[in-house]
């Protein structure tokens, strides 16, 4: 779509909404409850009537509360039920997300940000499968509302109901306050919680915007699949979803309980607060700052999860792939993958990532120590002519994301069919450029082909190469829709499934393909390693 075209469609789709909306204040009530009016996309749920805007094939629904805000006496507990609403609640316009840094200056988003954005394909027929996304962002930043998470295609091309959820970020939604008041315990999974309640509002209410609340689907990038692994993880899962979809987020990142305490720690020594009342007394922009305080002097890659869900016990009650290979997700399809360069996705904020020597690769497993320099040797082998950077970082990739994701689809390949994928399209690389002009499929790469939006703006060349190839990256956007959707309606994206003997893997580029067990040989090369959850505050 054409920069700009999105924004004025939705300008002119509110504008066709208010009309509809005054005419219906005249003419009565549409249809029957639970029908979308083809002209006002206005629906009826058991809180109240909710008016929307049309779209190209769309309906979309902005901004509709799923919990009462967190706020006052709510802002560290967990989410409570919305209240019911008279007359119609007005959902044509996005709503400013949860609270987060956007600047070293000052932050954005409000803290009454539990709602969620629907968009609903206006396709014939109800009983349409239904798309939660979980957006990523270190869990400090993101929203339902960003332009690149925007459903509209994937809902109209797919057939769907794809939903957007804001949930806490930061300090509000990922601080364990337990110790300093044994009345908030649990409140390190708040934004967990949230997750929870607004799949739960959507079992209970997207039959009204024409989907199937038996056949829902959490699909997540980074901080949002790392929230699905945990869920996962839960009791039952198959109570809020039938199907799950992991971008790019490996279990082992759920902290730990300790882990979860320190950050905690951090947090409050950083403000010097000593009650609950403290907390309570600061401003929005004041758990900002002190937020940024408390991140303040971390590696980049602690810095990246330093927030999250932990393993409490109880919502969480172990470390994710045990409690998946013990058949905890047993009653839900689960599909995983990863991007072939993920890494690559921090030079742009740090070039100097990819020129890192094999001697300043200090993540690397002590327990592998001895086997550091055989191991480099390997992923050099296997790329020829590159940089011993661009090698460190390919071994930093699997480390972080590709032999994770592999261990959880195994353990849940025991269990259920599983679906694994790598994604490996890039902007192509130009020679003479430095290293960080010239990056890979990294982290968050997939996104803009799975929503369809082709926003590849913020990528070295990447608009550029949109605009000279946008057929051939159309036809792959539109693949990765497909399966996408045929997953959320069947559980089987269109490609075998996973096992240890086999490793099927969708390789996802312009001329997709299957391949058995890709790069094996530096995969195998992790086998005696555990994956411990990993400390990144020691």
């Amino acid at each position: 779509m054409f920069p700009g075209m999105k924004a004025l469609r939705r300008r002119i789709g509110a504008v066709v909404a208010v009309l509809a909306l005054a005419l219906g204040m005249v003419a009565g009530l549409p249809g029957p409850a639970g029908a979308a009016s083809r002209a006002g996309c206005l629906v009826r749920t058991s809180l109240g009537r909710v008016q929307g805007a049309p779209e190209a094939g769309t309906c979309s629904y902005l901004g509709v509360p799923y919990a009462a805000p967190p706020t006052g006496a709510r802002r560290f507990r967990p989410p409570a039920p919305p209240a019911p609403w008279h007359g119609v609640l007005p959902a044509t316009v996005a709503k400013p997300g949860c609270p987060q840094d956007l600047t070293d200056a000052g932050g954005g988003g409000v803290e009454d940000c539990l709602h969620v954005d629907i968009w609903s394909s206006r396709a014939p027929g109800g009983n349409k499968p239904v798309m939660v996304f979980l957006h990523g962002g270190a869990d400090v930043y993101g929203s339902a509302g960003d332009s690149g998470y925007d459903g509209a295609e994937l809902a109209a091309r797919g057939g769907a109901i794809v939903v957007g959820v804001d949930y806490r970020l930061g300090v509000l939604g990922w601080t364990e306050l337990g110790g300093l008041d044994p009345r908030y315990a649990g409140s390190g999974d708040n934004g967990l919680r949230d997750q929870i309640a607004a799949l739960a509002w959507v079992r209970q209410h997207v039959r009204s915007f024409g989907g199937n609340p038996r056949d829902v689907t959490v699909f997540g990038e980074s901080a949002g699949a790392i929230s699905i692994d945990a869920l996962l993880a839960g009791h039952q899962p198959e109570r809020l979803f039938s199907r799950a979809v992991a971008e790019s987020g490996p279990g082992y990142l759920v902290h730990t309980r300790d882990y979860a305490q320190a950050v905690a720690s951090r947090v409050l020594t950083a403000g010097g607060i000593r009650s609950i009342g403290q907390l309570d007394s600061l401003t929005t922009q004041q758990v900002l700052l002190l937020q940024q305080k408390a991140q303040n002097g971390l590696s980049g890659l602690a810095g990246a999860v330093f927030f999250g869900p932990y393993i409490d016990g109880s919502l969480v009650p172990g470390p994710v792939v045990d409690r998946i290979a013990a058949g905890s997700a047993r009653n839900v399809d689960v599909m995983v993958g990863t991007n072939e360069n993920e890494t690559d996705y921090f030079a742009m904020f740090e070039p100097a990532v990819l020129n890192y020597p094999l001697s300043a690769y200090r993540s690397f497993p002590a327990v592998l120590a001895a086997r550091k320099q055989q191991m480099f040797d390997v992923y050099a082998a296997d790329r020829p002519g590159e940089t011993e950077g661009r090698v460190v970082n390919a071994m930093l990739t699997d480390q972080l994301e590709r032999v994770p994701t592999l261990r959880l689809a195994e353990a849940q390949s025991h269990w259920r069919p599983t679906y694994v994928y790598q994604f490996d399209w890039h902007v192509p690389y130009v020679e003479g450029l430095p290293a960080a002009q010239n990056l890979g499929a990294m982290h968050t790469l997939e996104l803009p082909f799975v929503f369809g939006n082709l926003d590849l703006g913020r990528v070295p060349r990447g608009a550029a190469t949109v605009a000279a190839n946008r057929p051939a990256l159309t036809r792959l956007s539109h693949d990765m829709i497909g399966a996408w959707t045929s997953f959320a309606r069947s559980g089987a994206p269109g490609w075998p499934s996973y096992t240890a003997a086999v490793r099927a893997t969708r390789i996802w580029d312009l001329r997709p393909s299957v391949q058995d067990a890709p790069q094996e040989n530096e995969r195998a090369l992790w086998n005696d390693y555990s994956f411990p959850d990993w400390d990144f505050l020691a």
